[in-house]
């Protein structure tokens, strides 16, 4: 037989009040934290959306402890949306920002979209807005004493991140520099970079870039894996492509006098370095498939070689032309032209290769520049300023 004491009845009448006290207080310490990390998600999205600019919108911001979450980003040019992105994790050591720096071990960037232009003047237009740029409209908006502040140096949280990976990503690029504008579209882009510090230290920083080129034919591939120092801007990149359609890289290759390219492939290696802003960069290419237009006549040419010779050398070698070349050039002289001294290095190859003196080799088409990689160099100390 069960004997209930009221000893008992009371202990448990005093437990029932305490769990029940406890529940109310570990409910409202809930709703408090909830409440909080809204509040914090809005500051948040408020500063990100400062620090990125006017021309940056996100949609949300969310915070759990040792993660920030961005959705929904989306970058604005003169009124044009010109990029977005879906969402952006950073996993961060919050407590290491009680130390002398703040380390994030991983961002990721899940499939964005970007458009970039190299417009009629070279210049390269990024989504967003280098920090030179934001600078420069900062100081037509100023007068000279509210210049010389801003030109002090200013204290800054020293910030090292270990990954920054982008999945799933496109870009629309547009080259409006040239004589016939470029317009491609790169799909299926990964990037990995590695060990990113602000301020900018003497030290390494890898990157890994991979993605496709959609329109052509045929599947293209392009891959890149280097490094790069973002304090004295020295860069070391081996790039291959596979089967890229030569007719969507026409406006690059072609010369003056030039005949059409119907069809064709390449696929190139180089080995690049930039060192105290000069670039050399040797490599071999292999065209494939090539056929031209016959619309030139007996006068048209291929690269400023001979139409006749070029198909004459395709048949007896497989319909395959084997090229080795070197790009070079001082990318601080404003004559040096990178578009312009590829084609020229290929026409003398090409000429070489057919046995054709190279005296009288035409010039490339006008346009192109530099702007590709001073904009890369660029954006990446662009990323914490």
């Amino acid at each position: 037989m069960l004997v209930i004491c009221p000893e008992m009845v009371t202990m448990s009448n005093k437990t029932r009040k305490r769990l029940i006290v406890s529940g109310i207080v570990a409910l409202c310490l809930v709703v408090v934290v909830l409440i909080l990390a809204r509040l914090s998600g809005q500051l948040l999205k408020a500063q990100i959306e400062k620090a990125l600019g006017e021309n940056v919108k996100a949609g949300s911001v969310s915070i759990s402890w040792g993660r920030v979450t961005i959705e929904g980003l989306t970058f604005l040019r003169d009124g044009q949306i010109v990029g977005n992105v879906k969402s952006v994790r950073v996993r961060a050591d919050f407590m290491s920002i009680l130390g002398d720096k703040l380390t994030i071990s991983k961002v990721e960037v899940d499939q964005p979209y970007f458009k970039i232009v190299i417009d009629s003047k070279s210049n390269l237009l990024l989504p967003v807005a280098l920090p030179e740029e934001k600078a420069n409209e900062a100081k037509q908006k100023r007068g000279k004493k509210e210049r010389q502040k801003d030109e002090k140096p200013k204290y800054a949280t020293p910030v090292e991140v270990k990954t920054l990976a982008l999945r799933g990503g496109k870009v629309d690029f547009e080259d409006r520099s040239m004589a016939r504008p470029v317009i491609m579209k790169f799909e299926n882009l990964m990037v990995d970079i590695h060990h990113i510090a602000y301020p900018f230290s003497d030290q390494w920083t890898d990157f890994e870039v991979s993605c496709q080129l959609a329109g052509g034919k045929q599947k293209s591939t392009l891959n890149a894996m280097g490094k790069m120092n973002l304090l004295n801007e020295e860069t070391k990149v081996k790039a291959v492509t596979k089967n890229i359609d030569l007719v969507l890289l026409r406006p690059y290759v072609e010369k003056k006098g030039d005949v059409g390219i119907e069809r064709g492939s390449i696929t190139m290696n180089m080995d690049t370095s930039v060192i105290k802003n000069h670039i050399r960069a040797p490599g071999t290419m292999v065209i494939r498939d090539l056929r031209l237009s016959s619309s030139g006549g007996i006068g048209g040419t291929f690269l400023g070689v001979p139409r006749s010779m070029v198909l004459s050398f395709l048949k007896n070698n497989n319909n395959e032309i084997n090229l080795d070349f070197v790009l070079e050039g001082d990318l601080n002289n404003p004559r040096f032209n990178i578009q312009e001294n590829f084609a020229t290095r290929l026409s003398v190859s090409l000429a070489k290769k057919l046995g054709v003196s190279i005296l009288g080799i035409g010039e490339a088409v006008a346009g192109g520049s530099s702007s590709i990689i001073e904009g890369v160099t660029k954006a990446l100390k662009g990323l914490f300023r």
